[in-house]
């Protein structure tokens, strides 16, 4: 009987985050037809819990501060007593620790997959050289999950744009809530019959430009919309957005849930689903609201307009810009037609071309190519 090819997924942890919940779906999936098991850089986290509980192996290497030379040689005796074929790293740094193990077990194939960008960036030629004549050799594949991530993994990495193929991530489909439901959910939350709600999911950090959001959603109140907003996510601007929101005048018109384990089923109350991000790859919880048949505001940055079709799935609108994001949002608000419409659409274009499924079909085809 031939052996399973082992994978090995490294990421900086599982903690709760779009990136962290697609890798713990891809390692349930894997499991199929293939060995998995996950090293985490930093910590543990929600979804490696998860993991542990389903009988994966989770490993955490607990990476001191700064460049930690020591992780190499301690992941390199992980994937040794695995007999890993496959390590498929999530993100720059995993990638950095995983190139480098490859040097001291040259047997191991390396993935490298970028899901999204820090923002800002900076240049930097020395950096660059190291990428494409240190890393980059060692790679046997480099994925990105938007032709913007790529752009900016050649950009800013100095890798050879021949050298990086896009697969864009995927969701499975989303399980739509009764009509009941959604009633008795809206009034849970405080929104009414006469309400339009937008919704947002993620987590509470400067790149996700949520106060753009509550100024463009201000702006459109001022203006008579009904509108009001659901902010679904934690994180490091959560007090922030708090007092954001009084000053505004918007505290009984938007309601923050903190981290909810159900988001995807929460964010079928809404009306509309609104990215306001300074940077995206591919966004998953924008591939949910589609999935559950919303129409999408996003700006005009990383993955978004490549996932989006301006106004056919939803509206694009300039990134920081606050009267044409508050302008988009007026249309949605006071055109349920067209929202709808849009909604419909959303969701065809999810089911052709973001599907778990198709993406899966992709990522083994890659494993199998490597030949390992």
């Amino acid at each position: 009987m031939k052996r399973k090819m082992v994978i090995c997924h490294l990421v900086l942890s599982l903690e709760p985050g779009g990136t962290e919940h697609l890798v713990y779906r891809m390692c349930l999936d894997l499991r199929r037809d293939h060995e998995v098991m996950v090293c985490c850089l930093d910590s543990l986290g929600h979804w490696g819990e998860r993991l542990r509980e389903e009988g994966v192996p989770v490993y955490v290497l607990f990476r001191s501060p700064g460049v930690d030379l020591s992780l190499p040689f301690a992941l390199a005796r992980i994937l040794r007593a695995h007999q890993v074929d496959v390590l498929h790293a999530h993100q720059y740094s995993p990638f950095f620790y995983g190139a480098l193990t490859k040097l001291l077990a040259p047997g191991i194939r390396v993935v490298f997959l970028e899901h999204g960008r820090h923002w800002p960036e900076k240049e930097s030629l020395l950096k660059n050289i190291f990428n494409r004549f240190v890393l980059q050799p060692l790679a046997d594949q480099i994925v990105a999950v938007s032709r913007e991530t790529k752009d900016r993994l050649v950009r800013y990495e100095g890798l050879s744009p021949a050298r990086i193929r896009v697969i864009y991530n995927g969701i499975q489909e989303v399980s739509v809530i009764s009509p009941q439901e959604r009633v008795a959910l809206r009034q849970e939350l405080g929104f009414y019959p006469g309400d339009r709600v937008l919704v947002t999911v993620g987590r509470f950090d400067p790149i996700k430009n949520l106060p753009l959001l509550l100024e463009a959603l201000a702006l459109s109140r001022s203006a008579g919309s009904p509108l009001k907003g659901l902010l679904i996510g934690d994180g490091p601007m959560m007090a922030e957005i708090k007092a954001l929101k009084e000053r505004l005048g918007l505290g009984g018109s938007v309601v923050l849930t903190g981290y909810r384990s159900d988001a995807t089923r929460l964010l079928q109350v809404a009306d509309m689903f609104v990215l306001s991000s300074f940077s995206e790859g591919t966004s998953l919880a924008l591939l949910e609201a589609m999935a559950a048949g919303l129409p999408c505001v996003v700006t005009d940055v990383g993955g978004n307009p490549e996932i989006v079709v301006d106004g056919k799935t939803g509206l694009v609108v300039p990134s920081a810009d606050v009267v044409k994001m508050a302008a988009a949002l007026s249309l949605l608000a006071e055109r349920e037609d067209i929202a709808r419409k849009m909604g419909q659409a959303a969701q065809e274009r999810f089911r052709r071309h973001f599907t778990f499924g198709a993406m899966m079909e992709k990522y083994r085809a890659l494993y199998q190519g490597l030949g390992a």
